[in-house]
């Protein structure tokens, strides 16, 4: 659901301006870096859930970029495809002029 008191609705996400680096293949490296290039150096950000990042993968492409949650403030790896608000940069194909 993306309604704005959904746990997981897209507006209850914003954009942090970190995401995954990706191998030649277009595969999740495992490794982090916000959007100037330089590296996520916290070994253990505030993740949600134990087992995050997972990196799901479906048919429009692998989780890669994070997001911060409003209600939980924690992070997760999302689908870039996502419309979402954000804090400083985000993905080019998430970028939404909508304001929440």
């Amino acid at each position: 659901s993306s309604g704005i008191n959904a746990e997981y609705g897209d507006s209850n996400w914003i954009w942090i301006g970190t995401r995954e680096v990706m191998d030649e293949n277009g595969i999740g490296t495992g490794v982090w870096e916000h959007h100037d290039g330089t590296p996520l150096l916290w070994e253990t950000p505030g993740w949600d859930f134990k087992r995050q990042p997972d990196n799901w993968v479906r048919k429009r492409g692998e989780q890669q970029a994070v997001a911060f949650s409003r209600i939980n403030k924690k992070w997760d790896d999302s689908f870039l495809h996502k419309k979402r608000p954000f804090a400083c940069m985000c993905p080019e194909e998430a970028c939404s002029t909508n304001i929440y």
